[in-house]
């Protein structure tokens, strides 16, 4: 084993010589541990993180401007206007899907603590009819548009899945993936990467201890996804395979289309190298951050950056009706557009990088310009000068994380997508006990928007809530269908309900056998509260 007193030297200068207090009462694998860990701490790092955690935030409200609507595309706006406009955007992203250009990118490193649950998030199963869990509608959704552009173009397409882990979530997401046969996909075409962890301090600068032997260590947030990118190799990977185009996106929001082909297309139609996919906000205190331009670069403000009086703008406000750079897209959360909100694209954690563009921005001197952001948490810790483990009632510590969004300002192609907020953005943030966010208006929201593409495909949802099992769904006015993304992702390829009357809940499969899609009752006997 090295000799420690390196490490402990190390440390020292750095003024967290205390992290080996406990060292002569460890056993040789805690030891290692520790070593291991002290190893990988970038003392220098945490010293300048340290000194900056108090740095007073930067006031970008005299240099804020609403986003120019030259880069603005909205699919509700061409869907009415001209939609083979989206036909173009839709085939010529299949197209870059047939010739391998096309990656996803999942950033999948939070666990489902505030759901109640011990488990990464991809694991969680909203109680759909079906039974599916996030990981299994997003790998069935990537499946089809695969599926799509090998009938389109007689290709055998595939579509790389990259999946950034953490150290919490690693082994059990690879087990799982394992144990559902990966879903149908290629088990080369998953990969697994983990991100990287910084200490915990506490409020006096010190590292804090969550064993004696085990510093107090946090993923870097999302955005530490490019230094991950660059020091797994993954940013190798993706050049060897010819990927061009990569789709980022969290994994709690349900109705996420994966790729979204629309996006996509919007994003090669503009030459963007970076851009971000919107819904309009809903009101002014509505916790969203948006997307804003600052001193001619694009940038997303936290809804705590932006001034109540700010958040409150209107287009008809005098002076700002005229001047506002922003496309006219009509959505749910708008009683016209004269009455939209100035600074209104809010933020939902899907994007569109080009290969290219994460190249540059994940390399060192890059890196090494995005902020970190300072979260105070309640964080478990050893007292080194007791060796009690306390579990602290207030936040007593502080984490350090960088967003994924914090690379926008390094673009020089930027865009942005708008889309409705009822077919695309439905996250899962809060437990079963909560009103908003949670299971159960992830799980209304997904099956309301299966209820539409059955429509719009012709079909009639009865407002006889039993079916041929028994079953009665007494939590929905109507009947209900669930619809698998191996049928269809944005309502394609619906044909066979045109002309059905739907009574009771309903899945929409797809049979391997027949290679058909198949209607059937469901056979649940569940609530679905």
């Amino acid at each position: 084993m090295c000799d420690y007193r390196d490490f402990f030297e190390s440390a020292k200068n750095s003024g967290q010589g205390h992290i080996f207090a406990f060292w002569n009462e460890l056993d040789e694998k805690e030891r290692g541990i520790l070593l291991r860990s002290a190893r990988d701490i970038n003392f220098g790092r945490v010293a300048e993180l340290t000194k900056a955690r108090g740095k007073v935030a930067v006031n970008f409200e005299n240099r804020l401007l609403p986003p120019d609507e030259k880069i603005c595309g909205c699919l509700s706006y061409l869907r009415s206007t001209d939609p083979l406009v989206l036909d173009k955007y839709h085939m010529n992203a299949l197209q870059a899907v047939h010739e391998g250009k096309v990656a996803i990118l999942l950033l999948a490193g939070g666990q489902g603590t505030r759901l109640g649950s011990p488990l990464p998030k991809g694991l969680f199963c909203p109680n759909l009819p079906s039974g599916r869990s996030l990981y299994q509608i997003q790998a069935e959704h990537i499946l089809r548009v695969v599926r799509l552009a090998r009938a389109k173009f007689g290709s055998t397409a595939s579509i790389p899945w990259y999946i950034m882990t953490s150290e919490h979530t690693e082994e059990t997401t690879r087990a799982f993936f394992k144990s559902h046969n990966y879903f149908g996909h290629d088990p080369k075409n998953i990969i697994l990467f983990e991100q990287f962890t910084l200490p915990a301090i506490g409020f006096d600068g010190k590292i804090l201890m969550d064993q004696k032997y085990k510093p107090a260590m946090a993923p870097d947030g999302n955005g530490g996804l490019y230094n991950a990118l660059r020091e797994r190799h993954i940013l190798d990977d993706m050049a060897a395979r010819g990927v061009e185009y990569v789709q980022i996106y969290c994994v709690d929001n349900i109705l996420v289309k994966l790729p979204d082909t629309y996006f996509i297309g919007f994003c090669m139609d503009k030459s963007a190298e970076c851009a971000a996919q919107v819904v309009q906000k809903r009101n002014p205190t509505e916790p969203i951050g948006v997307v804003g331009m600052v001193d001619g670069r694009y940038r997303v403000l936290e809804y705590s950056e932006i001034s109540p009086e700010t958040a409150a703008l209107r287009r008809s406000d005098n002076g700002h009706g005229d001047t506002l750079h922003s496309v006219d897209c009509a959505d749910d959360a708008s009683n016209g557009d004269s009455e939209r909100l100035v600074y209104s694209h809010g933020n939902i954690c899907v994007h569109f990088v080009t290969r290219e563009f994460l190249t540059r921005v994940c390399k060192p001197e890059m890196t090494s310009r995005m902020e970190y952001h300072v979260a105070k948490k309640k964080v478990p810790y050893v007292d080194v000068s007791t060796g009690q483990r306390i579990i602290p009632s207030e936040p007593n510590g502080i984490k350090f994380e960088q967003f994924v969004f914090d690379v926008f300002p390094f673009a020089e192609r930027f865009a942005i997508w708008e889309v409705p907020r009822k077919e695309y953005f439905s996250p899962l943030k809060n437990g079963p006990t909560a009103t908003a966010d949670c299971p159960r208006t992830s799980r209304t929201d997904y099956l309301a928007f299966h209820a539409k593409l059955a429509r719009d495909a012709g079909a009639s949802l009865s407002s006889d809530l039993r079916n041929e099992n028994g079953y009665t769904n007494r939590n929905h006015s109507e009947a209900v269908i669930e619809i698998s993304p191996l049928v269809s992702g944005i309502g394609e390829c619906l044909t066979c309900l045109s002309g059905r009357e739907l009574t009771g809940v309903n899945l929409l499969e797809w049979d391997d056998a027949t290679g058909q899609p198949t209607l059937r009752s469901a056979v649940t006997n569940d609530s679905m509260e």
